[in-house]
């Protein structure tokens, strides 16, 4: 029988994704059927979130359709508890081809992240693997020497991301995704497909290995 059981794994599966994505649009005040970017703080300075949400939002501008001074892309900042960041991108004017929603700390990240497209972010375990889990593509802007250096490769191998620290590299990788839905929905299932339960047992296995080396190695000295 394709009773309650049959739709709630259609749900899972992705199936069901897009009444949700829509619904969290709604409540998070953003626009339906755009195609939309997660900018998420991380970094200091030029690397930081205003270079790469100005490169962003400068890109998607250009490359939007405005004929018709409708957007054609979105855009959402977190800026964190960086206020200085939240006011320099508030005050500025995007233009019509993207929608570009600004805002600080945020209790809800899993809501924006399920609501968007694609994120940019630091390469931080939590917010990589919550992407996994929302089939969500990664763009790596920064990270930690040693303990997120491995992230890197991790989603570049999966075949769910890539890394760079430069805004523009960033706003050229991330708007080839976002303009094109079979590279998209590839991304995305890859995602989907590395947030499997024996994937997470793989990379335990790996980090468990490592330290294992690691310890050795110390311990021979």
């Amino acid at each position: 029988g394709g009773g309650k059981g049959a739709k709630s794994a259609a749900d899972k599966s992705g199936g069901g994704d897009d009444t949700t994505k829509a619904e969290l649009r709604d409540k998070l005040g953003l626009k339906q059927g755009l195609p939309t970017v997660l900018v998420v703080g991380g970094g200091d300075g030029m690397g930081g979130i205003v270079g790469q949400a100005e490169a962003l939002g400068k890109k998607l501008d250009a490359d939007a359709d405005a004929e018709d001074g409708t957007p054609s892309f979105q855009m959402v900042v977190v800026c964190g508890k960086n206020e200085a960041a939240q006011k320099s991108l508030e005050s500025r004017e995007w233009g019509n081809g993207v929608n570009v929603q600004v805002n600080g700390f945020v209790y809800n990240m899993d809501e924006y992240m399920r609501a968007s497209d694609a994120i940019v972010t630091k390469a931080g375990p939590g917010t990589i693997a919550e992407a996994s889990i929302c089939g969500l593509p990664c763009m790596l802007s920064s990270y930690l020497p040693g303990q997120e250096a491995g992230n890197v490769p991790y989603v570049e191998n999966a075949g769910f991301g890539s890394y760079s620290s430069n805004p523009t590299k960033i706003a050229d990788t991330v708007s080839t995704w976002i303009e094109s839905p079979s590279k998209l929905e590839e991304m995305k299932s890859k995602a989907l497909e590395a947030a499997r339960p024996s994937a997470t047992l793989d990379i335990a296995r790996d980090i468990a290995e490592m330290l294992f080396e690691h310890k050795k190695k110390g311990g021979e000295k």
